[in-house]
């Protein structure tokens, strides 16, 4: 068992696939056609994206409550829908080059590989989309369980929501453990990010403000 399958079982706790952890990694199966775009994929990019993904974890695990509270305070009055969207797209135009670098030139389009994209972060997806209150708290939620960092049902369920279209009928296991990763790497990096941008936000206000004094 490779070493980045085995910290992403231990990232998402076996996950609602039902993975084993004696279970060995499947031979991948050419005639499998819904597996398609994953022939193309390279794994070998998943310990250093489980690496940064667990980094990232700890810095949202590390948020003080006074922090997160002033996050949602910002999120839901201060930070408009146009700004919010902006972020979100530049964050998912960033995972999508990621994407795009662990496929084999030439045989995968930049089409086919944002449509998978947009399918893995399909909540992320919906933000990109009509505002709504609801999609504000739902990412706010997902912050929170990353914030608590228990590795509960919530944690578990929310890293390997994967839409039905990728998981029906699919029974290369492997692939659906690579889909995870790529998941939770893309997932963890937009939520970090959007925290960060609060957070340099906040320094540049307390820098003005000491300087103004």
């Amino acid at each position: 068992m490779s070493r980045s399958i085995r910290d992403l079982r231990e990232l998402i706790c076996l996950s609602r696939f039902g993975f084993r952890s004696d279970e060995n990694d499947l031979e991948i199966k050419p005639n499998e056609s819904n597996d398609t775009i994953l022939f193309y994929f390279d794994p070998s990019v998943l310990n250093s994206w489980l690496e940064i993904t667990s980094s990232r974890l700890e810095k949202l695990h590390s948020l003080t409550t006074n922090t997160f509270i002033n996050f949602i305070y910002f999120w839901l009055k201060q930070f408009d829908y146009q700004h919010k969207k902006s972020l979100f797209q530049m964050e998912f135009d960033l995972y999508n080059e990621h994407l795009l670098l662990a496929f084999t030139p030439n045989d995968i389009d930049s089409i086919q590989i944002n449509q998978f994209a947009r399918q893995i972060l399909h909540d992320i997806d919906k933000q990109l989309g009509e505002y709504s209150i609801e999609n504000d708290y739902n990412f706010i939620f997902f912050i929170d369980i990353f914030n608590r960092y228990k590795r509960d049902d919530q944690y578990r369920t929310l890293l390997a929501n994967l839409p039905n279209e990728l998981t029906i009928n699919r029974n290369n296991r492997l692939h659906l453990q690579w889909m995870l990763a790529i998941r939770a790497f893309g997932l963890i990096a937009i939520c970090t990010a959007a925290v960060e941008f609060f957070e340099k936000i906040q320094k540049t206000l307390e820098q003005n403000g000491t300087t103004s004094k």
